[in-house]
């Protein structure tokens, strides 16, 4: 009877508008669920009846069309919506978002599964794993030294709490700072009284010590003769070591001053390896008048400047390292030399000079026995180590300057460190778990792997929001976050639902309405087949 095919409409209708009230209330109980993916029900219309066919045109009748009568509503699809949820700040470093459309990868019960749910915590085992679920975070594993495999490989993420970073020994010391221009050399002071009735050819003898770069210690002598009336000539010598120059003529005047030196420099240069020492001969409180000879001598060491820095060895060890910058008497070119505190010792490329170009920036930088390197033996049973003085680009206004001001030369860096533990992670977007050591280095511990689909909506919910693939998800893609992906990685926050309450709300009105107006159509169909019964009264 045609009231029937009314009814199973009405009943189609009723059966369908009640899935579509589940979903919608599955999603609403689901507003608050972390990384929850809402969905939506589509219908279609299920068979028609055909009361009578189409017909074509003739020469002398037009053409009719088809008449059918539906026959009720099936539910063509219950899609999920895979958009993005908000980001919600969390402060926890293992808590991740997912901004894109990839979804983390988990095993549980040795079988993998997906999800957008990153509320992780680190469990006994040290692995990162869904506290309710105890599903363990995918990912790479990293080498000790920080390297990450390359492949696609996963395995179980694990955070080695009792992970150590090595003692790194220093290899480079970077120094910057200005050494002045106006530096002056060294200089040996004659004071005091030669007297003037000393017969030609006689001699004053004076001696004073200077220290070198290395601690070696030189009884510099200078011996005044006189050669003619108010004429002297001085030559200095010097023990443990040679001089260069030193000799040379004093006149003074009628009254006994000093006149003229000339000349007045002389290089020290000492038997231990020390750096090259520049002097000035000057005599300013120098007189010769009748008397008893008083020749005094002082020596003042050349302007220079020091710094020091903390180098490590290969067990951790701290060393303090000094480079003193001494000026020569030579324009633009000073020298430097290193030493070390016990027990460590100097092994070679203790000295050297450094040149200066007329603009103040650096020309050389060089080491008198050719090394690389200043080296250095602990003592204490680590490896020696050859630490590189860095001081700047030759040409470039930076590093070590020389310029009119004050000598400061300072260590800017050095890339050695003791020992450390680890002190916390840091993931970032790429998902690399980066671990924080006391010794104020990092090193990668792993990375967090994402997996993404041609069809996420193909992907099957398996319960506690995780999902599981099926033939029409396509076949997980592994990718690197912001590398080999669009998609990236939040820590510290988590992806709320993307359900949007109004929008339910709005629906719920729709189904109500739907399930309504089917109801209709069954209680008017009834009437009508109450009114055919009644036919036969």
């Amino acid at each position: 009877m045609a009231f029937l095919r009314s009814l199973f409409s009405g009943v189609s209708g009723l059966r369908n508008h009640q899935v579509m009230m589940d979903v919608i209330g599955n999603n609403i109980s689901n507003i608050n669920t972390i990384g929850f993916k809402g969905s939506r029900t589509t219908f279609s219309e299920t068979f028609a009846q055909t009361l009578r066919s189409a017909s074509r045109p003739s020469s002398n009748s037009g053409g009719t069309n088809p008449m059918q009568v539906g026959l009720g509503t099936a539910i063509a699809t219950i899609d999920t919506i895979f958009s993005q949820g908000n980001l919600e700040s969390t402060g926890k470093e293992t808590d991740l978002a997912i901004k894109g459309n990839a979804f983390f990868v988990v095993n549980k019960g040795n079988k993998t599964y997906f999800t957008r749910v990153g509320s992780f915590d680190v469990d006994a085992a040290g692995r990162l794993v869904h506290p309710g679920t105890g599903a363990v975070l995918q990912g790479k594993i990293a080498a000790p030294d920080g390297t990450l495999p390359t492949g696609t490989r996963l395995e179980d993420l694990r955070i080695a709490l009792d992970q150590k970073s090595p003692a790194r020994a220093t290899s480079e010391v970077t120094f910057s700072g200005n050494l002045n221009a106006s530096a002056s050399v060294g200089e040996v002071a004659l004071s005091g009284n030669i007297s003037s009735a000393t017969a030609v050819g006689g001699s004053v003898v004076q001696t004073t010590n200077i220290t070198d770069d290395f601690g070696g210690t030189h009884a510099v002598t200078v011996t005044l003769t006189k050669t003619a009336a108010d004429t002297w000539n001085y030559t200095v010598a010097a023990t443990n070591g040679t001089i260069a120059g030193g000799a040379g003529n004093i006149q003074f005047d009628s009254i006994g001053r000093v006149s003229s030196i000339t000349p007045t420099d002389f290089r020290l240069t000492p038997a231990n390896g020390a750096p090259v020492m520049s002097f000035n001969v000057a005599g300013p409180a120098l007189t010769q008048i009748a008397g008893a000879d008083s020749l005094a001598a002082e020596a003042t060491l050349p302007d220079s400047a020091e710094s020091f820095v903390t180098v490590f060895d290969s067990l951790g060890n701290r060393h303090t390292l000094s480079v003193r910058y001494t000026k020569t008497d030579a324009a633009n070119v000073w020298t430097w030399s290193a030493d070390v505190g016990a027990p460590a010792a100097i092994t070679g490329g203790r000295s050297g000079r450094i040149t200066f170009n007329a603009d103040g920036t650096l020309a050389s930088f060089t080491y008198d026995d050719g090394s690389s390197g200043v080296g250095l033996n602990p003592n204490n049973g680590a490896d020696a180590l050859s630490v590189a003085l860095n001081a700047g680009t030759a040409g470039v206004f930076a590093g070590i300057t020389q310029s009119n001001g004050t000598s400061l030369v300072s260590p800017r860096s050095q890339d050695g460190y003791a020992a450390g533990e680890l002190s916390g992670i840091t993931i970032e977007q790429s998902g690399r778990i980066v671990g924080n050591f006391t010794n104020s280095t990092v090193l990668a511990l792993g990375q967090v792997m994402l997996a993404e689909f041609n069809n996420p909506s193909g992907l099957q919910r398996v319960g506690d929001n995780m999902f599981d693939i099926t033939g029409n998800a396509g076949t997980p893609v592994i990718v690197s976050a912001g590398e080999t992906s669009r998609s990236t990685i939040q820590s510290n926050a988590l992806e709320q639902s993307n359900v949007d309450l109004s929008e339910e709300f709005t629906r719920m009105i729709t189904a109500q309405r739907g399930f309504q107006s089917n109801a209709r159509v069954i209680t008017t169909s009834d009437e009508f087949l109450n009114e055919v019964v009644n036919l036969k009264r």
